[in-house]
This record gives C-alpha cells, sequence and structure tokens, in this order.
C-alpha cells in the first residue's frame, strides 16, 4: 500500500515541478499536482509551492500521511511543457477510471523529453525578434539588421553556453555581455551609429520582465513568499546582466550624449505587424505549441496598439502598459477557456512587447555611468510600467479565477 502511494506522490510532484521549473504560476503548479494526485486516489493531498521548492503531502486508506519535497534549482520558460502537462491534470480530472501512476509517469517523461524545434529555428526566432524590435522603437534598417544578427550571435553562444549547465547569473552575465560588446563592435566598425536602439532590441530576449510582473501578480495574489522570491531572482538577473553589459560599456564607452532610445513608433498599421511578429518570435522561442504561436503573436500586436493609443493621450507609459496588459489578459483568459489552455501560453509572449526592457537598459546604462538622478528615474519609471501590467494580469486574472468557482469549468 506505502509502495502506491510513494508512486501517486511521485508522480503528481513531477508534475508540479515541470510546470514550475518551465515558467508556471505557483498556484497552478499546485491545483495540477492535487489534481493528478487525487486522480490517482491519493486521500486528502496537500500542496505548497515556492520558486525553489515543491512539497505535497497525502494520506492512504489507514490514515498514515506521506510527505515529499523537491528542491527547484533549474529555471527556464517552455510554455509547451506548462500547456501540456496542465492538459494532462484536466484530462485525469474527467476520467476518474485511470488508476496507473506508471502510465501518468511516462506521460510525463514524454512531455518532458518532447522537442518542438530545433536550434536552428530558435536563433532564428530570437534573431527575427531583435530585428522587429529594433524597428518597433524606430530603429534604422541598418540597426535592424545588426539587432538581427547579434540576436542570433546571442542565441548561439547561450545555447553553447548550456552545454555546461551555468546557473542562471552566469547565463546572464554571459548575455549581457555578448549583447554590448556586439553592440560596441557593431558600431566600432561603422555597421551603425549607437548602441542604444539595438542594444534594447536585442535585450529584450533577456529582461527578466516577465520575472518581476509574474513576482507583482504572485504578492497581490496573497502569495508574498513566492512573490518575493520571484522578485528577487529578477534582480539578481537584472544585475546579472548590468555586470555583462558593463564589459562591453567598458572596452565601447557609449557617448555620454546619449539621448533616449526607448521610442515607439507611432504609426498603426506597421506597428501592428511589427508587434506581432516579435511576440510570435518570443513564443517560438518560449517553445509555444504551434496551435499557439498565432493567438499570442495576435494579443501580443493587439495589446500594443492599446498600449500606444492609451499612451498618446495620457502623461506617462504606466496608463499604457496598463490597458495594454488588461487587453492581453482579457483576450488571453478567454481563448484559455475555449482551447482549455492555461492563460500564461498566451500572457507570457503577449506582454513581451510591453516589458520595460529599455528601461532596465538604460537604469543599467547610467548606473555605470555614476549619474544616479538618471538612473533612479529610468528605474522609477521601468518599476512603474511593470507595476502597472502586473496590476492589469492580476486583476484580469482574479476575477476569472472566481468566475470558475462560480461557474467551474465541465
Amino acid at each position: 500500500m506505502y509502495t502506491r502511494v510513494d508512486e501517486v506522490l511521485d508522480t503528481a510532484l513531477e508534475s508540479g515541478l515541470m510546470i514550475l521549473k518551465n515558467g508556471g504560476e505557483t498556484y497552478r503548479s499546485e491545483e495540477a499536482m492535487i489534481s493528478i494526485a487525487t486522480s490517482l486516489g491519493a486521500q486528502r493531498p496537500s500542496a505548497f509551492v515556492t520558486p525553489t521548492v515543491v512539497m505535497l503531502t497525502c494520506f492512504d486508506t489507514a490514515g498514515h500521511s506521506h510527505t515529499r519535497i523537491q528542491r527547484v534549482t533549474e529555471r527556464t520558460i517552455n510554455l509547451g511543457i506548462v500547456a501540456r502537462v496542465n492538459a494532462l491534470a484536466l484530462r485525469l480530472k474527467t476520467r476518474p477510471h485511470v488508476r496507473s501512476p506508471a502510465l501518468v509517469a511516462s506521460i510525463l517523461d514524454r512531455i518532458q523529453r518532447a522537442r518542438l524545434y530545433t536550434p536552428a529555428k530558435v536563433v532564428f526566432a530570437t534573431a527575427l525578434s531583435g530585428f522587429c524590435f529594433s524597428l518597433l522603437f524606430r530603429g534604422t534598417l541598418r540597426e535592424a539588421a545588426a539587432s538581427f544578427v547579434i540576436g542570433a550571435v546571442l542565441r548561439t553562444v547561450l545555447f553553447l553556453v548550456s552545454w555546461l549547465k551555468p546557473s542562471s547569473f552566469v547565463s546572464a552575465v554571459t548575455g549581457g555581455a555578448v549583447i554590448s560588446l556586439c553592440s560596441g563592435l557593431a558600431v566600432w566598425g561603422g555597421c551603425i551609429q549607437s548602441t542604444g536602439n539595438v542594444s534594447i532590441a536585442v535585450l529584450m530576449a533577456l529582461v527578466p520582465g516577465v520575472a518581476i510582473v509574474n513576482a507583482i501578480r504572485d504578492i497581490i495574489a496573497g502569495d508574498l513568499v513566492a512573490g518575493s522570491a520571484r522578485l528577487l531572482d529578477a534582480f539578481v538577473t537584472a544585475a546579472a546582466l548590468s555586470i555583462g553589459a558593463a564589459f562591453g560599456l567598458v572596452l565601447f564607452p557609449v557617448e555620454k550624449a546619449y539621448t533616449s532610445a526607448i521610442l515607439a513608433r507611432p504609426e498603426l498599421v506597421p506597428a501592428f505587424i511589427l508587434a506581432f511578429f516579435a511576440s510570435g518570435a518570443f513564443a517560438y522561442f518560449y517553445y509555444s505549441l504551434r496551435r499557439d504561436l498565432f493567438w499570442s503573436a495576435l494579443f501580443g500586436a493587439f495589446g500594443w496598439i492599446v498600449y500606444l493609443i492609451v499612451s498618446s493621450f495620457s502623461v506617462g507609459p504606466a496608463a499604457g502598459s496598463f490597458a495594454g496588459a488588461l487587453a492581453v489578459g482579457l483576450c488571453s483568459e478567454l481563448v484559455s477557456r475555449i482551447f482549455g489552455k492555461p492563460a500564461t501560453v498566451y500572457i507570457v509572449p503577449g506582454i513581451i512587447p510591453l516589458v520595460p526592457g529599455g528601461g532596465m537598459y538604460e537604469t543599467m546604462l547610467y548606473s555605470v555611468w555614476g549619474n544616479r538622478a538618471a538612473a533612479s528615474a529610468a528605474g522609477f519609471s521601468t518599476l512603474s510600467a511593470a507595476f502597472a501590467i502586473a496590476v492589469a494580469l492580476a486583476l484580469v486574472s482574479s476575477f476569472f479565477r472566481l468566475l470558475d468557482r462560480r461557474l467551474p469549468r465541465q
């Protein structure tokens, strides 16, 4: 009897680990573990998840409690795995006759081993995102071409480094260094006139904006431990990017007469097209399922257009960020219920154009120069935009979760 309960715990715990390690929310990890444990016959399962620890407890038929605790040491974003594990948990809930932990474990293993896209395609998607963001931020064609090449170099280097299994801190330092060095070389070689637009466009692939937004969402939802841990992790990653970028700034100093490169293209049709492909590229190298790529791209483009329209009538970017994130959240939550997918698979790529990656870059740049006033101003603006995005997503998520309690999914 104990052996079976242990198998159920191991299987259910693995599902929660897979969701958490690949970018899923803490509450979704808890819900998946409880759902799968219940479907496999566990009694009174209870789960507790933080960004670094997953715990699951249940009782056997004799009333004895059993517990599993697993530390989380690796974190990435793979929305395909999150969607498939979530779908498995929902499927088991509607098929109570499934009682084989070994069968569920084998399905989880297949999900873990599946490779949606080849490294070459992921490299191209990263390069494409840099190209689109450069144009979206009013870059020239030469700057967009440089962003494309540097984006490809960045992802290739990160793939090569990943064989050494470095920590996220080391990966971020490496990424920041590659971007600043390559941008500096492009200016030194006469390919582009300034590093600002190119650096920001490529840096969008690495900035922990999504982590900051998710951290604030967790805090607003009342999960203070998970939210605080995510927020600290995001700031550590941002610091690592700054350290890496400092290497390039030492070799290729940026002119002190630097003017902000955070400029949004105002024309709605070109902006929609560029944001569509930029969001779609992110969904691709976040390993979204093919059937989800279009919707992620569409919601990202729609959210960006809402951002541009609202920003043009407001005094600051925070209002536009709030409105754009609200649009992305509403669309994602609605479509997730139609297709039976977690809204995360649409929200994460969809909010990418709104994430204040440029603000993070300029905060780092001013800090390296020792310009505390400008760094503080840029940092405050960045946090305000991130907070606005997080509040909008938290409001939408809370509303739909409340609605789910009133009208349970079939």
